[in-house]
């Protein structure tokens, strides 16, 4: 067996498991890590959350073929991912802004992994494995976890990474428009425990950051494409050795802004029966520090601690301002 599976024994999240809607949370680590190239001395991967569903497709997980026009964004939950694939798909398909409107989203660039955290019509490697190439492919996999041929193949890889409190809220209102039942208090105390989806959080950051001699992965932030969206799309272009005009590029800003993408029924997954009726948008409000309108000063404070216990090198903290 490639994976250890550990219960959840947590006091917090058994008392509130049925409650939240988590019943079927597991812990999952990686034994078998030799080929990722990561500067981390000593390293032991970390077990990362998901659902008792991952142990039906450790050989589809592993086993999945990666070609070397492959085109991928990873990244941890609720960290820009949306936007990025969005940015990511037009430069690469060279601004077809029609195509991009004309199909969804999740269509033009699947996310491989969801059947790891819920049930799917078809499981998602194989709607991957059957999309045509080039084919786009979103994923939060840690590194630990990515498939096996990643590390021989190393396709085109954009990750994307956003502050610890912004990503916290943001998953929030995600898990409760999908399936989660208890309240922000309550979620949020179980993300710094490390009990959400693809968590450990800060380590999921940190080990990306960690690859070495991966030429192959250009790393952005959110904020970054907030504060200076021309610029980062200008290290997209460059990766991908692509180029337009200024007035080309000014559609592309236009398509990207805030107003733009949560008016793109094609990016806000509003064909997926999961998103209740009267529950918010896949894409939310877009501000940089919304969480302080959400959170209260007890949480912001947990936060801010979580971090820098799970921060002791200096040099890791920066990636979490």
């Amino acid at each position: 067996m490639s994976f250890e599976y550990t219960e959840i024994t947590d006091p917090q999240h058994v008392a509130n498991k049925e409650q939240t809607g988590e019943e079927d949370y597991i812990m999952v680590r990686a034994k078998q890590c030799g080929d990722v190239p990561i500067s981390i001395p000593n390293w032991k991967p970390s077990a990362h959350c998901y659902t008792n569903r991952f142990q039906h497709y450790e050989k589809d997980l592993l086993e999945f073929e990666v070609f070397p026009d492959d085109v991928w964004v990873a990244s941890y939950p609720k960290s820009g991912t949306t936007w990025c694939q969005e940015m990511v798909w037009l430069i690469c398909n060279d601004l077809n802004f029609e195509a991009a409107r004309a199909e969804s989203l999740r269509t033009r660039f699947p996310f491989l992994d969801v059947s790891l955290i819920h049930d799917c019509d078809i499981k998602s490697f194989e709607r991957v494995q059957q999309t045509a190439r080039p084919r786009f492919i979103k994923t939060h996999l840690p590194v630990s976890m990515l498939p096996k041929q990643y590390w021989s193949v190393k396709p085109k890889t954009v990750y994307i990474k956003r502050n610890p409190k912004s990503v916290a809220v943001s998953y929030f209102h995600h898990s409760r428009a999908i399936f989660y039942r208890g309240s922000m208090d309550t979620f949020i105390r179980s993300f710094t425990r490390e009990h959400q989806f693809y968590s450990p959080y800060h380590a999921h950051v940190i080990e990306y950051h960690e690859l070495h001699d991966c030429n192959n992965i250009l790393y952005l932030s959110y904020e970054d494409m907030k504060h200076d969206l021309s610029k980062v799309v200008t290290k997209v272009c460059q990766f991908f050795g692509k180029s337009y005009s200024d007035q080309q590029l000014e559609a592309l800003y236009e398509h990207l802004s805030f107003k733009s993408m949560r008016e793109n029924k094609a990016c806000n997954y509003e064909d997926r029966t999961e998103l209740q009726e009267g529950r918010e948008r896949f894409i939310r409000k877009g501000e940089l520090e919304s969480w302080k309108e959400e959170l209260t000063t007890e949480l912001i404070e947990l936060l801010d601690q979580w971090t820098m216990e799970k921060t002791p090198n200096s040099q890791h903290r920066k990636l979490f301002d």
